[in-house]
């Protein structure tokens, strides 16, 4: 063998252990793991973060900002359900919350389109931590959101977990050929699949989504899929907070964690302004640079307040962490590091303005949740000289590049 062919070699072995590594917190209860060929158009181009916007934005919130679009779609006017239900389709919500708005679509589409009843899920955090779908997510809402679009069972004591099962890795986003061709078969001979949700490893990094959205994906993403109550109303009790108790008052988020700031994944981009990721510093600056005031309320997504984030907090006065934020009896209540994750992605996703320091799938489905409520103040650090903050927006705003907007009608 030659260099190449053992390069070539070294190269196919790393892109199965990353895809390996993507999955393996997942809980495997079927017979049979498959794999099926990826869809094509899952390898979609990266949106880079834009150098130039169209946009102008003002440090004050859009007075829509909070107003919910309205789906193209509305439940009378999806397919319903014809047929008795041919089987099962059983998943689990692994990772964070970034991960858990692509799973759910994917598996009410595999569901869909196979003519199957949809097993709620357990979820499962990054630390093993494990809570059931009602303990996190709406399940009243859910299920009356799928009525008549998908059978949907509860996971105590399902009629599935009594039959043979095969588990099989599904590309995010496939769509109605693709489950035909490959999932089908494999569905009528074992009625009961596991469908485990994958993103080729750059898309998890880079923050790529698939823009070719399915009416199914945009209804369970941003219809059928809401917090319980109980913890919502703690989101809603920390932006009370996070605004003075004042309606009107705004906030910044920035999705800052000190552990995902290795040097390694910040890379640049040669000639094009712009990096992977952005250190405190690089993102106080840059906050400085295009004029936001010392007395601008920040709430940072790091876990607590250390040395990490004395850059800002030398600048600015009002920085907040959860643990600053929420009250004792929130923290005790809510104290997994997989709740502290959900609490952080909608806060996120409803601040006046949102920052993130990293590349990946909570910047992208966070702007995702933005859109659906006309929240568009989406700002990236850049090292470009520009002093004005529409020459920062992202590019999944200002170039309507993010496949949310192909879900929402004006």
């Amino acid at each position: 063998m030659d260099v190449r062919q053992i390069m070539g070699a070294f190269l196919t072995f790393s892109m199965f252990m990353m895809l390996g590594n993507m999955i393996k917190r997942d809980h495997f209860d079927g017979d049979v793991l498959l794999d099926v060929p990826m869809v094509a158009n899952v390898e979609q181009d990266f949106v880079k973060m834009s150098k130039h916007s169209l946009l102008q934005l003002h440090n004050k919130a859009s007075k829509t900002n909070g107003q919910r679009q309205k789906l193209c779609w509305d439940n009378s006017l999806l397919e319903k359900v014809k047929e008795p239900s041919r089987g099962f389709v059983t998943f689990s919500l692994t990772n964070g919350p970034e991960y858990h708005v692509s799973q759910i679509a994917n598996a009410v589409l595999v569901a869909k389109h196979l003519g199957a009843t949809l097993v709620l899920p357990e979820i499962i955090g990054n630390q093993g931590e494990k809570r059931s779908f009602e303990e996190i997510y709406d399940v009243e809402k859910f299920m009356t959101s799928m009525n008549g679009l998908i059978q949907v069972e509860r996971r105590k004591n399902p009629e599935s977990s009594r039959q043979k099962s095969i588990t099989i890795k599904v590309p995010y986003n496939a769509n109605r050929n693709y489950i035909k061709t490959n999932i089908k078969p494999l569905f009528q001979t074992t009625p009961n699949v596991r469908v485990i949700t994958y993103f080729p490893s750059s898309n998890v990094r880079e923050g790529k989504v698939d823009k070719d959205m399915s009416p199914y994906s945009c209804w369970a993403m941003f219809e059928a899929l809401h917090l319980k109550p109980e913890l919502q109303h703690v989101v809603d009790s920390i932006v009370s907070r996070l605004r003075g108790g004042e309606p009107k008052g705004e906030f910044m988020a920035i999705d800052f964690k000190s552990e995902k700031m290795g040097t390694s994944v910040c890379r640049g981009e040669r000639n094009e302004g712009t990096k992977s990721c952005y250190n405190i510093v690089e993102i106080t600056q840059f906050l400085r640079k295009i004029g936001y005031e010392k007395n601008t309320t920040i709430y940072v997504t790091q876990p607590r307040s250390g040395r990490e984030l004395d850059a800002l907090k030398d600048s600015y006065t009002n920085i907040f962490t959860k643990e600053e934020i929420m009250e004792e009896a929130e923290k005790q209540k809510f104290s997994s590091g997989l709740e502290r994750e959900i609490i952080d992605f909608h806060l996120c996703s409803v601040s006046d303005v949102f920052v993130p320091a990293v590349s990946g799938l909570f910047y992208a489905n966070v702007v995702g949740n933005r859109i659906a409520t006309s929240n568009h103040e989406v700002l990236l650090p850049s090292q470009i000289e520009s002093t004005m903050a529409r020459d920062h927006m992202s590019s999944y705003i200002s170039k309507r590049s993010h496949p949310a907007y192909a879900c929402f009608c004006k």
